[in-house]
């Protein structure tokens, strides 16, 4: 499955309707999904969006997250892009464009 898609993109259920999360599958390039999940959740195209290397440092994301699965369980990410509060973690991208 593509994270670029935006049928893999929504709101999640539950109290945080305007919250959306992303699915992150193995060797999906995790500076793109971001920037792209970060663009659906406000509704904007990626390159209207400021460069992700503003706020992180792309290439240190994909070591962090890039990894077999079972070696990264429990790590987590969070920076705020966009005016949205992201999390990531190795099999999911939340975003949280606020109120």
């Amino acid at each position: 499955m593509d994270s670029h898609d935006s049928s893999n993109t929504g709101p999640t259920d539950g109290p945080d309707d305007h919250v959306h999360s992303v699915q992150l599958e193995a060797g999906d390039p995790v500076a793109m999904s971001i920037v792209y999940a970060v663009a659906n959740a406000l509704g904007r195209q990626p390159l209207d969006l400021e460069p992700l290397s503003t706020q992180v440092d792309p290439e240190a994301l994909e070591t962090l997250l890039g990894g077999p699965v079972g070696e990264r369980d429990g790590l987590s990410v969070s920076f705020s892009f966009a005016g949205c509060a992201v999390v990531v973690t190795p099999t999911r991208i939340t975003v949280d464009p606020g109120e």
